[in-house]
Protein backbone atom coordinates (compact mmCIF):
# COMPACT_ATOMS: atom_id res chain seq x y z
CA UNK A 1 0.00 0.00 0.00
CA UNK A 2 3.05 2.62 1.03
CA UNK A 3 4.63 1.34 -2.51
CA UNK A 4 1.72 2.55 -4.50
CA UNK A 5 1.12 6.28 -2.65
CA UNK A 6 4.32 6.82 -2.87
CA UNK A 7 4.59 6.12 -6.85
CA UNK A 8 2.06 8.36 -7.34
CA UNK A 9 3.40 10.75 -5.17
CA UNK A 10 6.72 10.93 -7.43
CA UNK A 11 4.02 11.11 -10.44
CA UNK A 12 1.88 13.40 -9.64
CA UNK A 13 4.88 15.49 -8.58
CA UNK A 14 6.85 14.93 -12.20
CA UNK A 15 3.65 15.96 -13.99
CA UNK A 16 3.70 19.02 -12.17
CA UNK A 17 7.10 19.94 -13.00
CA UNK A 18 6.76 18.59 -16.24
CA UNK A 19 3.80 21.07 -16.84
CA UNK A 20 5.53 24.27 -15.15
CA UNK A 21 7.91 23.44 -17.80
CA UNK A 22 5.46 23.59 -20.59
CA UNK A 23 3.44 26.83 -18.85
CA UNK A 24 3.32 28.30 -22.70
CA UNK A 25 2.02 25.70 -24.68
CA UNK A 26 -0.72 25.27 -21.38
CA UNK A 27 -1.59 28.81 -21.14
CA UNK A 28 -2.38 28.78 -25.38
CA UNK A 29 -5.21 25.81 -24.32
CA UNK A 30 -6.68 27.87 -21.17
CA UNK A 31 -6.22 31.46 -22.93
CA UNK A 32 -5.75 34.32 -20.20
CA UNK A 33 -7.58 34.13 -17.03
CA UNK A 34 -9.38 37.65 -17.33
CA UNK A 35 -9.68 38.37 -13.77
CA UNK A 36 -5.75 37.41 -13.14
CA UNK A 37 -5.12 39.85 -15.77
CA UNK A 38 -7.83 42.54 -14.69
CA UNK A 39 -6.74 42.67 -10.56
CA UNK A 40 -3.33 41.23 -10.48
CA UNK A 41 -1.36 42.84 -13.73
CA UNK A 42 -1.10 41.97 -17.18
CA UNK A 43 0.98 38.72 -18.02
CA UNK A 44 -0.12 37.50 -14.23
CA UNK A 45 -1.83 34.31 -16.02
CA UNK A 46 1.53 32.45 -16.24
CA UNK A 47 2.32 33.51 -12.38
CA UNK A 48 -1.19 31.97 -11.31
CA UNK A 49 -0.35 28.91 -13.14
CA UNK A 50 2.52 28.48 -11.15
CA UNK A 51 0.91 29.18 -8.06
CA UNK A 52 -1.44 26.46 -8.36
CA UNK A 53 1.01 23.93 -10.00
CA UNK A 54 3.23 24.62 -6.67
CA UNK A 55 0.62 23.81 -4.76
CA UNK A 56 -0.51 20.43 -6.56
CA UNK A 57 2.65 19.77 -6.04
CA UNK A 58 3.06 20.01 -2.88
CA UNK A 59 -0.19 17.82 -2.38
CA UNK A 60 1.29 14.94 -4.76
CA UNK A 61 4.41 15.22 -1.87
CA UNK A 62 1.77 14.99 1.07
CA UNK A 63 0.23 12.35 -0.24
CA UNK A 64 1.96 9.29 0.51
CA UNK A 65 3.26 10.43 3.80
CA UNK A 66 -0.44 10.58 4.96
CA UNK A 67 -0.51 14.09 5.51
CA UNK A 68 -3.50 14.28 3.35
CA UNK A 69 -5.58 11.46 5.33
CA UNK A 70 -4.43 13.40 8.58
CA UNK A 71 -5.57 17.11 7.38
CA UNK A 72 -8.48 15.57 6.31
CA UNK A 73 -9.89 13.37 8.31
CA UNK A 74 -12.66 14.00 10.75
Amino acid sequence: MILVKIFYGILLFFTWVALIKYRRIVKSWTGNFVWAERYLWMGWTYFVLILIWFFLMFVGVLYPVWWLDFIFSK
